[in-house]
């Protein structure tokens, strides 16, 4: 069983195939939540698509191209719907359940470069619109990339218990490339230990604090990551982030943090450098990032024993830099679930730190999202380097708990 662990995540020759599969299971779930209109759809004068956010529109389906449904609504406005955001389509007006049906007005805004977006104007200044879209979430552009705006009257539920997740920054332990909104705090917990506060300066830069929960026991019980007190200086440092679109499905990131661990040279922190690709919707994506771990700590390295005078017992060895892959998909499953898949595996051994006896990381958690928070349950695995043992297993199994708090008026 350890040998079929150690070639399946362990050795160079395996890694770039796991990641493939992994990359191309990711992939086949993704587009197959995505919705493929009918004949009988396109040939029907007057349909209703039911879509993920609870609300439903009416009109005439003209054709699907990949990705994209064009909609002629009444009065000729077009509307034009991404597929994996249509739950069905149907002939009659669905059924409303803990629901009212009513008129919404929405705007479409058409940009200079073809693509279109709907939702609510909110406000607007010298150097910025923002704009609700109909998953409530806020989106931000600049006036100048506007060409027009439409209007129309689409049929809506007020459906119960159908909120977006609106936490899309965040998977389990990592990220994606979507950023924090503008002006909005957020605050999320893990395991009731790890805490993190986060800030949307503008709406493609913020930064993130995050220390540990003062529990006492910690302080002198060990932990999986060594003693108590290193594990709350090693878990305590900033963060900044800074996100571009690449358009409506292509989002890249990169962020930046620091951490001063225990045992290190004061001022010789260490930095973690994290580069994102998001591929997708904030609510249905795929992530991929590349992540590098850097200090100019030094520790000594003895070559001789101290007794012997001939040659100097030490010598100064700056601590190795490390890298890692990290894949993540994030999954709509119903109007208050989302599937989150976060998995990290590190490219380097690096035995100077206490957290590294792990080699791969692996976990998979519900969302249960709500209107301002949302919880996490799941679980979390760690597959450590082959001879190494933590707790006398060299697989560990945790429980993922975590909770995701938006402060102030979403």
């Amino acid at each position: 069983m350890k040998k079929l662990l150690y070639d399946l995540f362990l050795t160079p020759s395996t890694m770039k195939t796991v990641l493939f599969c992994l990359l191309m299971l990711s992939a086949y779930v993704a587009s197959a939540q995505s919705f493929t209109v009918t004949p009988a759809d396109v040939q029907r004068k007057e349909s209703f698509l039911l879509m993920r956010d609870g609300t439903v529109m009416k009109g005439q389906i003209l054709r699907q191209d990949s990705s994209i449904i064009s909609v002629r609504r009444r009065g000729g406005d077009m509307s034009f719907v991404e597929a994996d955001q249509v739950v069905s389509v149907t002939s009659k007006q669905p059924a409303v359940v803990g629901g009212t049906v009513g008129q919404t007005r929405y705007q479409t805004f058409i940009f200079r470069d073809g693509t279109q977006l709907e939702g609510t104007f909110v406000s607007r200044d010298s150097t910025m619109i923002t704009v609700r879209k109909r998953n409530g979430r806020l989106t931000y552009f600049e006036p100048e990339l506007l060409l027009r705006t439409d209007s129309a009257t689409v049929a809506t539920t007020e459906a119960v218990d159908s909120y977006p997740n609106r936490f899309s920054t965040w998977m389990l332990n990592g990220q994606t490339a979507y950023n924090p909104a503008k002006s909005r705090f957020y605050y999320r917990n893990t395991w009731l230990l790890l805490n993190e506060f986060t800030y949307g300066i503008t709406s493609f830069w913020s930064v993130s604090a995050n220390f540990v929960t003062p529990i006492p026991y910690l302080l002198v019980r060990d932990t999986y990551a060594g003693g108590g007190s290193s594990y709350v200086q090693n878990n305590t440092g900033i963060s900044t982030r800074f996100s571009a679109a690449l358009g409506r499905q292509v989002h890249l990131a990169v962020t930046a943090s620091y951490r001063q661990p225990s045992g290190y040279p004061e001022g010789r922190g260490e930095g973690t450098f994290r580069g994102l690709l998001t591929l997708g919707s904030s609510q249905n994506n795929i992530t991929l990032g590349y992540g590098l771990v850097t200090t100019r700590a030094e520790f000594p390295s003895y070559v001789n024993p101290p007794y012997y005078s001939g040659m100097p017992s030490y010598t100064m060895r700056r601590i190795p830099d490390r890298s890692f892959l990290t894949i993540g998909l994030v999954q709509k499953l119903s109007r208050s679930l989302t599937l989150i898949s976060d998995n990290q595996i590190r490219l380097a051994n690096a035995n100077y730190y206490e957290d590294t006896y792990w080699k791969t990381a692996l976990s998979l958690a519900l969302r249960i999202d709500r209107p301002r928070h949302a919880f996490d349950l799941g679980l979390s695995g760690l597959i450590n380097q082959r001879g190494d043992y933590v707790n006398g297993r060299q697989v560990n199994v945790l429980p993922y708990v975590a909770y995701n708090l938006l402060i102030g008026k979403p």
